[in-house]
């Protein structure tokens, strides 16, 4: 176990000599993947190897309920996402990008950033005062907002470089789909993405196979029977199954 602490230690680095255990201090900090990730999955060894110290990780039941994932499985879905999103968007050829995680939850995405940027630079929105919650419970050190479920997000008048929002659009009506991606829009810079999931194919598939095998699940019992969601899928269609999310996810907006 110490052989192998001190390996990770070892593959740290600095962008510069000067070391601060301050998320929002203007000193970034890089690391290679493998170590990043370790750090994120363990922080108490990012703040005794790296001298940082990053948010706490909510207990397994919480991470559940947000993404029915915990532990390794559920950051590594995250950092795969980050992964992606920063080599997209070129973020490493942009001095301190300006981020906004809409819909960040308690902010499982959101920490990997803390090697691009400082946390004075990046936003967490979130509806949900769940989310909120965590996120000041974690000590998360990122601009925190609650917003209402249309937009606008008051008091932001800021522009972003990147601008993201994972398994939130899949699950709006179209109404509000439509105003927040207006919305989200105008709140990027020249040049700046917005990226965004929704569900495809093998989202389908895996419905498919609930129905032929008859496994009785939420999504046999919310929604339409396979045949017809397929039917519109191929149309290309606006699917919306207005079944609600718990708290202030109500069913007008959110299934």
């Amino acid at each position: 176990m110490v052989s192998k602490l001190k390996k990770i230690k070892s593959r740290v680095f600095w962008i510069n000599v000067r070391i601060h255990s301050s998320l929002s201090d203007k000193q970034v900090y890089v690391a290679d993947d493998k170590v990043w990730f370790e750090f994120q999955l363990r922080p108490e060894n990012a703040l005794k190897y790296g001298k940082m110290k990053l948010p706490s990780l909510p207990p397994d039941d919480v991470q559940r309920r947000f993404t029915a994932r915990s532990g390794k499985e559920n950051l590594l879905q995250a950092f795969h996402f980050y992964k992606f999103l920063r080599e997209t968007c070129s973020l490493e050829q942009i001095n301190q990008p300006k981020i906004l995680d809409f819909g960040g939850g308690w902010g499982r995405i959101s920490r990997f950033f803390f090697r691009d940027t400082n946390a004075n630079f990046i936003w967490i929105a979130d509806c949900l005062a769940d989310s909120i919650y965590w996120l000041n419970a974690t000590g998360n050190p990122c601009n925190i907002i609650k917003n209402e479920p249309r937009p606008p997000i008051a008091d932001l008048d800021t522009k972003f470089d990147l601008i993201y929002a994972f398994s939130v659009f899949s699950h709006l009506s179209e109404d509000y789909f439509l105003s927040w991606i207006e919305y989200l829009l105008d709140l990027l810079r020249p040049g700046g993405h917005l990226v965004f999931t929704t569900r495809g194919n093998e989202f389908l598939l895996q419905i498919e196979k609930l129905h032929h095998e008859n496994i009785s699940h939420y999504l046999t019992e919310k929604l339409p029977h396979y045949d017809e969601i397929r039917l519109r899928y191929d149309k290309g269609e606006f699917q919306f199954y207005p079944t609600g999310g718990g708290g202030e996810l109500s069913s007008d907006f959110y299934g």
